[in-house]
């Protein structure tokens, strides 16, 4: 696992500028451990370690979006409105549950993932 390069994905992802990532770098690696913890016991090959990167990164960005992310969606001042495009917070879970499905075959099946029960 290459963490600069996870971190420069969640930046590219987020938007936020190295500076400002510092503060989310914890977030970062929990979301690795528990991505990394629910890895299938096989040998990886660097494209699979690159998928795997990128998973730990889509769900930094989702916590990141749960977390911290806070933007107005709609704003009027007299003639003036302002509003934001889709949620980030759907954009963030669709983009996880795409990647989810992508490195499905990376990930254990049984027990507890990702948010329900798979049995």
């Amino acid at each position: 696992m290459n963490t600069g390069n996870i971190v420069e994905k969640f930046e590219l992802l987020s938007g936020i500028e190295s500076s400002e990532s510092i503060k989310w770098r914890s977030v970062v690696d929990d979301a690795c451990a528990y991505v990394y913890s629910r890895i299938a016991d096989k040998p990886l090959s660097a494209s699979d370690e690159r998928r795997i990167e990128f998973l730990c990164a889509v769900y930094a960005y989702k916590l990141y979006v749960m977390c911290g992310k806070s933007e107005v969606s709609s704003f009027k001042a007299g003639d003036v409105t302002v509003t934001a495009p889709a949620d980030e917070g759907d954009k963030a879970e669709k983009l996880w549950q795409d990647q989810l499905a992508k490195c499905s075959d990376l990930i254990k099946k049984e027990g507890f993932l990702f948010g329900r029960v798979v049995t």
